[in-house]
């Protein structure tokens, strides 16, 4: 698709040397793209089913890492068959890392509901809680200090180990790179769920809320609202109005759409 697009993009310019130049390039990477089977209907897939296979014992959540690692040491050209992703992410295979679920998503999407139905969950970090204990969860003014008390907070719990779920909005990247930051530094396996509801849902279920938000701000979450994309975190859960997770990226053994 990237390829139809510049070729696209080329196809309006004017000639020059700057366009040749240009379209060579993107020749060239079309033939190393083929030559590296990137142009497969699923260039991964070999290298997935030689991993489930070798994985099959592990920890889902251990599998589930290795497979983030090897995706990435294959992406960055560190291993170039399943032999040596197996032996390049031996260290994952105990499953002794602390892990992360990352709730995402607008207000009332669902996320703390779904966050109560999960097992094993060690500490759960709410920036609403948070403003709760300070006086008020609709308490903005000091949104500054909140953040920084969640994500010391954080960081103590991923050290303690075990399972950790984040709640918070966590609409932009930029909010979400701080969390994945703390994540990154404790060794974590992130898992990012994201509620994807629709806007006129997220407005029906606000009026039925213990705490609703203003109109005016659930509107403008929406607006903000920039999905992550999968490969943002080592596995990506989306929940869907149903409230269970109704697809998953970066999962070794669950069917992916």
């Amino acid at each position: 698709m990237l390829h139809a697009v510049a070729a696209a993009v080329l196809a309006a310019r004017p000639a020059g040397p700057e366009t040749d130049e240009a379209r060579e390039q993107l020749e060239w990477s079309a033939l190393y793209a083929e030559d590296a089977g990137l142009l497969e209907p699923s260039p991964l897939e070999p290298l997935r089913a030689a991993l489930r296979e070798a994985f099959a014992a592990l920890d889902p959540g251990a599998a589930d890492r290795c497979w983030a690692e090897a995706r990435e040491s294959w992406a960055r050209g560190r291993v170039a068959t399943p032999g040596e992703a197996v032996a390049a992410t031996w260290r994952w295979r105990s499953g002794r890392f602390p892990r992360l679920v990352h709730l995402i998503g607008p207000s009332g999407s669902g996320k703390s509901t779904f966050a109560a139905g999960l097992p094993g969950v060690a500490a759960y970090l709410s920036l609403d809680d948070l403003r709760q204990a300070r006086g008020s969860r609709s308490d903005q003014r000091a949104n500054a200090q909140v953040l920084g008390d969640g994500l010391a907070g954080l960081d103590a719990a991923l050290a303690a180990g075990g399972t950790v779920v984040w709640d918070a909005t966590s609409l932009t990247p930029q909010q979400r790179s701080m969390v994945g930051a703390v994540a990154s530094r404790r060794d974590a396996l992130v898992t990012h769920a994201v509620a994807l509801v629709a806007e006129d849902e997220l407005h029906r279920r606000n009026a039925r809320r213990p705490h609703p938000v203003p109109p005016h701000v659930l509107a403008a979450q929406a607006r903000w609202f920039v999905p992550p994309y999968p490969g943002q975190a080592h596995r990506t859960w989306y929940v869907g109005a149903s409230g269970g997770v109704e697809d998953v990226a970066g999962s070794l053994d669950a069917e992916e759409a």
